[in-house]
């Protein structure tokens, strides 16, 4: 057993010599099949004592900092696999991601799938460990000191890893560790997105914004596709959170333009949040086709959309208050709001009109007596109000006329599209 690991030694020197990024990343991983064969068949030798291991990683692998990140992907592994202690395996994938962060900045863009590897299975082994944690405090009545925070923690180690990236100042571009940026960007998102600390999000942005600008770093239309649709995506959701609704139809529709045509999953992720800004926007509605292809789209928004376009507030309001718990999780509660109020009551106004023989005329108590049919309890007050906004924001052309009790409507498409 000691030649297998000598052996794996030499295979990961190797790799470490010859930049063979993929091999080594198959390697370090703790879930690589040969890692997994080698620290499970110690164990049942009696030969997995920490000792061993490092002397021959000493004796095979000749930088000491290789060794150590040698040593301790061993370590990941048998916490994992053998002792099944996932505290233990965070807090060594933690040590792991930190070491290779100072090995990153003394090498170039070859580390990178290495890079890749080690943060998401820091990612994931930080949230098992938080899930574990959550679990234990379950379990027992006493207070626990551990706070279910390791996903904070890693998401700092990997705020380093983003710094070590955006620092390559002196190595040329092409091999720069300056293509790794966008998919460490990504990573973060997601796990600050997990967290809810959406403000994290914001503040990358704003770093990546300011090395963009002085042309620190390439374009992102530049990066692999992954890169780019992860990143247009996440960006687009900041800016629909925001309400900057032209900014995240930019982002969400470069994410999907790109998005490979088999990832249908990323593409119903990216509609989520097209579909209502778009309908927001320009009221554009999706075609037939996008709701046979996107089945769980067509469940949570098809009925709201169908009676956004008939003016139809009454079931409007019912399908929201039913989803409404879905789409506060979602972050779209706000913006199904605003479709409420630019969208489906200017729809109704309409549609009161038109019953009205297109009069330029119409009796507040007409625009009443219509949100009563459809089931809003209204005084005349309150519609003149929303009359009043409608025209501010260029929903509805014309004027009220308080002393008649009537509100003019312009000759001229009165209800701009």
């Amino acid at each position: 057993m000691a030649d297998d690991l000598d052996a794996y030694f030499r295979r990961f020197q190797a790799a470490v010599a010859g930049h063979w990024a993929k091999d080594l990343s198959t390697l370090i991983s703790s879930n690589g099949q040969s890692l997994i064969k080698m620290v499970k068949s110690l164990h049942t030798l009696r030969q997995a004592d920490t000792d061993t291991i490092s002397r021959v990683a000493h004796n095979t692998i000749l930088d000491k900092m290789w060794q150590d990140i040698a040593i301790t992907s061993w370590k990941v592994a048998y916490s994992i696999h053998v002792a099944l202690d996932i505290m233990e395996a965070y807090r060594e994938q933690n040590t792991l991601t930190q070491l290779l962060n100072r090995v990153a900045e003394r090498t170039d863009r070859w580390i990178l799938p290495v890079i890749y590897t080690v943060t998401q299975e820091l990612k994931i082994i930080a949230m098992e460990a938080d899930h574990h944690i959550k679990e234990r405090i379950l379990r027992s009545s006493a207070s626990n000191s551990e706070k279910p925070n390791k996903l904070e923690e890693a998401a700092r180690t990997i705020n380093r890893t983003l710094t070590v990236c955006l620092n390559d100042r002196n190595t040329p571009l092409p091999k720069s560790r300056k293509w790794g940026v966008y998919f460490i960007i990504s990573l973060l998102f997601k796990i600050y997105f997990k967290l809810g600390t959406i403000s994290l999000a914001t503040s990358v942005v704003r770093v990546l914004n300011a090395s963009s600008t002085v042309g620190d770093i390439p374009s992102v239309e530049e990066y692999p596709k992954a890169h780019m649709v992860t990143f247009k995506y996440y960006v687009g959701i900041l800016a629909f959170m925001d309400e900057e609704y032209e900014k995240a139809e930019e982002h969400l529709q470069a994410a999907l333009n790109k998005c490979h045509k088999k990832a249908t999953i990323n593409q119903e992720l990216i509609l989520q949040y097209l579909l209502p800004t778009n309908l927001l926007l320009h009221r554009r509605y999706p075609q037939k086709a996008v709701w046979h292809s996107f089945p769980r789209l067509q469940t949570i928004y098809k009925d709201l959309f169908t009676a956004s376009k008939r003016g139809d507030m009454r079931s409007y309001e019912a399908a929201l208050a039913a989803r409404e718990r879905l789409f506060v999780t979602r972050r779209l509660y706000l913006t199904m709001l605003k479709i409420r109020t630019k969208i489906v009551r200017p729809r109704l106004f309409e549609q009161v009109y038109l019953a009205s023989d297109k009069s330029t005329r119409v009796p507040v108590s007409a625009f009443r007596k219509g949100l009563e049919f459809v089931g809003i309890d209204v005084d005349d007050d309150q519609v003149e109000c929303w009359a009043a906004v409608m025209i501010y924001q260029g929903q509805m052309k014309g004027y009220i006329s308080r002393e008649r009790k009537i509100i003019v409507l312009s000759n001229n498409d009165p209800f701009p599209k």
